[in-house]
């Protein structure tokens, strides 16, 4: 057996080859593709050999690389993604260069210790994310453009109608306006790109009900939309970001991944509690805090813990706790396969599996 330590960056990386007493074996700097890595580990001539790498946007595509090496090669290849946020001896390194990390991890593979992975979607999984990801992504240019039109007509103390800029009323009020050349070419501009937007996140909507109907995902989404506020986005985002459930062993561990808990500091009688850590998937935190917004008005459960928060903290924070309880109640209705619970018609207590809204809530989720 011998140990990889992997130094990534984008297109290329710096390898430290020992075996497993740490004789260093070959060290260097090789490109990020199939081809290079084959051309720099296959003169090692070896039948195991163990690769830790630190975790980077592109340790996905490095690790699958390695693995294909492995598969042609017929070698027993193990490709390992450290979580470099819990490596403080890489993350805190005083000195910070290419060999001596690559080192460190080398020095790390070889040990005994179990070292922290960070989890790798499968492709399903991976492909889900893009699409959700790419969609919030123009959601958010197209906010971003609708925001530089308001500033157009603002500069030119034009008002708006109440009825809103893009609806049928606003557009026809856009397009009857007399404004100068100037501001009528740069409106022409914003608006044409919005309606090219518009159709491109219809199309990556249309993709994604498709991708929800797959059997992987069709009954657990059907599952979450039960729970007031989530529908299919939120839903398939809730599955893709999560991924194996398994992996959690609590509710706060949940919250924990998407960075939903408080900053905690205990020491020697002195506590300290901040706000969030806003570690892990910022679209899971973006996504559970709209969900929220919509959920508090129509779940008597959500409403009155933001009820209860914002009197002492205000509503910021109290709908931060709304999301952190939707997510947690998201991973149980899941690990249980179970509906939401909760009638959003009533002040309190659960449905009753044979009363009229949990026979409603059952068929949406067999169908």
């Amino acid at each position: 057996m011998i140990h990889v330590g992997m130094d990534v960056h984008v297109r290329n990386s710096y390898l430290h080859v020992t075996d497993a007493d740490g004789q260093v074996l070959k060290r260097g700097r090789c490109g990020n593709s199939l081809g290079e890595l084959t051309d720099f580990l296959d003169p090692l001539d070896v039948e195991a050999m163990r690769v830790c790498l630190e975790s980077t946007t592109n340790s996905r595509a490095i690790q699958q690389f390695l693995r294909q090496y492995g598969h042609q090669a017929g070698i027993d290849l193990t490709a390992e993604v450290l979580d470099a946020r819990k490596l403080r001896v890489i993350a805190e390194s005083v000195t910070k260069c290419d060999r001596l990390d690559a080192k460190v991890i080398n020095e790390l593979s070889r040990s005994n210790l179990d070292l922290p992975t960070c989890y790798m979607p499968d492709d399903e999984e991976f492909a889900l994310r893009e699409h959700l990801r790419t969609r919030t992504d123009l959601v958010r240019i197209r906010t971003m453009l609708k925001n530089r039109v308001h500033a157009v007509l603002h500069r030119r103390g034009i008002q708006t109608p109440r009825t809103g800029l893009f609806t049928m009323a606003g557009r026809e009020f856009l397009d009857r306006l007399e404004i100068d050349e100037a501001g009528r070419t740069i409106l022409d501009r914003y608006l044409a790109e919005v309606d090219h937007i518009d159709r491109t996140v219809d199309a990556s909507t249309r993709t994604l009900r498709e991708l929800g109907r797959r059997p992987r995902w069709a009954k657990p989404a059907a599952l979450l939309q039960t729970m007031p506020g989530v529908g299919l986005i939120t839903a398939l985002t809730i599955l893709a970001e999560l991924g194996d459930l398994a992996r959690f062993h609590s509710r706060a561990s949940v919250a924990n991944y998407a960075g939903l808990v408080p900053v905690i500091r205990d020491s020697d009688g002195k506590r300290y509690r901040g706000g969030i850590t806003h570690r892990g998937s910022s679209h899971l935190r973006h996504v559970m805090t709209e969900a929220a917004w919509m959920a508090v008005p129509r779940a008597p459960v959500y409403h009155d813990l933001f009820e209860r928060v914002a009197s002492r903290r205000g509503k910021a924070k109290a709908i931060v706790a709304v999301a952190r309880r939707m997510l947690e109640d998201a991973w149980t209705m899941l690990r249980k396969d179970e509906a939401f619970r909760y009638d959003a018609a009533r002040t309190s207590g659960p449905i009753a599996r044979n009363s009229p809204s949990g026979r409603k809530l059952a068929s949406s989720v067999a169908g």
